[in-house]
This record gives C-alpha cells, structure tokens and sequence, in this order.
C-alpha cells in the first residue's frame, strides 16, 4: 500500500531513511559521520517536514510495517523529487519503482510537467534505476549532503 505520509509517519521515516544511508553511503560520506553525526541530523531534518505542501512524502507499507518513502518539494519549479528511500533489505524487489511512478502521478495531477533528481555518481545502481524508470540523464552537478561535497547526477523525467 501506497499512500500520503503523515506526521505520525515521522518516526518510522527518520529510521528508514538513517537504514538506507548508512547501507548505501558507506565508503561515500565519512564513517565516523554516518555513525555518530547522521541521526541527528537525520532527525532534524524530518522534524522540520511538514507533511504538507510544498512537500510531498509518499510511504510504502507492507501490513504495518514501512518499506519505503518518496519525497517531492514543489515548491520549485521543476518539482525536486528530494528522497526515494527503501529498506536495504528489500531493494530489488519492486517498492523504489511503485513510489516513484506514484510520486511521478501525483506530481502530474498536480499540474507539474517535470520534475527532477539528483544522484550520487559513485550510486551506479541507483543511476541505472532511475533511468529503467524514464529518467534521463542531465549531466554531472555540484552538489553537496549534509555539508559535504559530492559529484552527482541530474536526472530529469517528464511527467506528461
């Protein structure tokens, strides 16, 4: 099940979100960042989010237990698809590719034509994802995480 997240979802996001970088950013941002410094950034960032417009979360759930989350911020134009987080443990398995098609829908009922993401150039796997899923590469940017420097992707996708 798919649906808008809620406040209530705070929690369950901030851990699942804490699970994903700490899999899929190691060897990217520091150790003793992704061990000691991530939390909490990682809760202040959700604690801020409002769960309403301008931003977007959709969370995935298989009976109670949350799988994955989708964040768009439209108050941009395009529309920045900001996270697509799933359990490690249950990558590969269809969840990423069902929230960012919902995320792409809602987007386009919303009246958007585009949206946008960026992506990690040394996350290959996630790269190849997002294109499989009608992205198209934009070209290398500067970008940064938590304050640190890295090279990323732009991956556009038209929503019409």
């Amino acid at each position: 099940m798919i649906r808008l997240a809620t406040p209530e979802d705070r929690d369950a996001i901030t851990a699942l979100h804490l699970a994903s970088w700490q899999d899929s950013y190691a060897g990217i941002l520091p150790p003793e960042y992704l061990r000691d410094g991530l939390a909490g950034d990682l809760a202040a960032k959700w604690a801020a989010r409002t769960f309403a417009p301008p931003e977007l979360t959709l969370v995935a759930f298989t009976g109670k237990e949350m799988t994955g989350f989708v964040c768009a911020l439209t108050g941009r134009e395009p529309p920045l698809i900001d996270n697509l987080h799933v359990r490690p443990d249950l990558r590969a398995g269809g969840t990423g590719g069902k929230l960012l098609e919902a995320m792409k829908v809602v987007l386009r009922e919303g009246g958007f034509a585009r949206a946008c993401l960026t992506v990690l150039e040394e996350n290959a796997a996630a790269h190849r994802f997002y294109l499989r899923h009608g992205g198209v590469d934009e070209g290398s940017v500067a970008d940064e995480i938590v304050g640190f420097p890295v090279a990323s992707r732009r991956i556009g996708f038209d929503l019409r």
